[in-house]
């Protein structure tokens, strides 16, 4: 086959190929959840979820466009069926995401210059910072009203103007905020174990990582904080007469 018609049907292949594996990739961000008694969602814990998906979804496609690119372009190199090779390959750097060792590489060809190339990578991280920050001001604004709700319930339930039943639906709107910040945590935590994957791999071959490091102690601020305050909400609903 000539060479000009196999490079184009490769180029197909790739494309669509990405574009299968993009799509596969956005469906596992986090999904906004639900209210645990079915009541509507505050403004602020609509804001939440989507600050928390739109999280996610943002780092994820970005890994996972990457690391689809990078298998793809290896299924093209390989030997055999290419196309099924490359549908193989992208699907394995989807898988990879956003891997510490994918995104230096990608780094490095980028800016070969070690400065410029931590300098890049600060600024990512920073602009992670920028999106958490906002979600962890919106998560606080909720926690305050989920505190207030919280008291009111306990208080009604006391006085007997609510029952036991009532209460446990109200306290359910909650806990599902609970969850949800849970999961969220649970997430930042990971992605800070990347950032600082990343700056471990940088500094094993002799690059100076202090100002990427120090954009990457924000981020663990920021995210134990927000874990302080979800830890002290937990202790309040287990000491709920109706947490049970």
């Amino acid at each position: 086959m000539p060479i000009e018609s196999r490079t184009g049907r490769n180029l197909l292949y790739f494309t669509l190929a990405l574009a299968l594996v993009q799509t596969g990739c956005a469906t596992t961000s986090t999904s906004s959840g639900g209210y645990g008694a079915g009541a509507p969602l505050t403004p602020a814990e609509q804001r939440m979820r989507q600050q928390s998906s739109q999280l996610d979804a943002k780092t994820s496609l970005q890994g996972c466009a990457a690391g689809a690119v990078a298998g793809a372009l290896l299924g093209m190199l390989s030997d055999g069926k290419r196309s099924n090779n490359m549908m193989i390959g992208a699907a394995a750097g989807c898988a990879v995401g956003l891997a510490a060792n994918a995104y230096v590489q990608s780094k490095r060809q980028q800016y070969q210059n070690d400065e410029q190339r931590i300098a890049a990578m600060t600024a990512d991280v920073r602009a992670e910072n920028a999106r958490i920050s906002s979600l962890i001001a919106t998560s606080e604004e909720v926690i305050a009203a989920d505190r207030k709700r919280l008291a009111q319930v306990n208080a009604a339930y006391r006085s007997k103007a609510i029952s036991s039943e009532q209460a446990r639906r109200d306290l359910a709107g909650v806990k599902a905020n609970r969850d949800q910040m849970q999961s969220t945590i649970n997430s930042l935590k990971t992605k800070q174990q990347d950032w600082v994957d990343i700056s471990n791999l940088e500094r094993q071959s002799g690059t100076n990582t202090a100002q990427l490091d120090q954009e990457i102690g924000v981020l663990k601020k920021r995210i134990s904080g927000l874990e302080q305050e979800v830890a002290l909400m937990d202790k309040q609903i287990n000491a709920s007469p109706v947490a049970g």
